[in-house]
């Protein structure tokens, strides 16, 4: 298992916090790039596999103040389905395959919210030349 944990700057999590539609779309774009992450650790996978993932959505942070993240505990690997057998193939996921996520996640997040008019075209390309990610990390 291995813990991913994805924060969000302070101007996505007002809108975040209100739309649960919105959330829950953030949120598959951040396990659809995990699985994708995974598979390309995983030469010998078939393309059909899969990850297996439980996501725990924190909405506070530790002084108790509006923060939306989420924590996922994924297993270190992919699995697939061969006839009636299981099949689990081990992810040896690298430094690079983390930083691909986290650019992956930041650029479809904000073009989520540029198409629906969540944020201005010019706010998404400011957010793009802020350091530490544009504040997804």
């Amino acid at each position: 298992m291995r813990q991913w944990v994805l924060s969000f700057p302070k101007r996505l999590r007002y809108f975040l916090a209100r739309d649960a539609d919105l959330l829950n779309r953030v949120l598959q774009i951040f396990l659809d790039s995990v699985e994708k992450a995974r598979r390309s650790c995983c030469p010998d996978a078939p393309d059909p596999a899969r990850l297996g993932a439980v996501t725990f959505v924190h909405r506070f942070g530790s002084a108790l103040n509006g923060h939306i993240h989420f924590h996922c505990c994924v297993i270190d690997g992919v699995f697939s389905a061969e006839d009636v057998t299981l099949r689990f193939d081990e992810a040896a996921i690298t430094p690079e395959a983390i930083a691909q996520v986290q650019a992956e996640v930041r650029e479809r997040v904000l073009r989520l919210f540029k198409r629906r008019a969540l944020l201005s075209p010019e706010d998404v390309n400011a957010m793009r030349e802020w350091g530490h990610e544009s504040g997804c990390s």
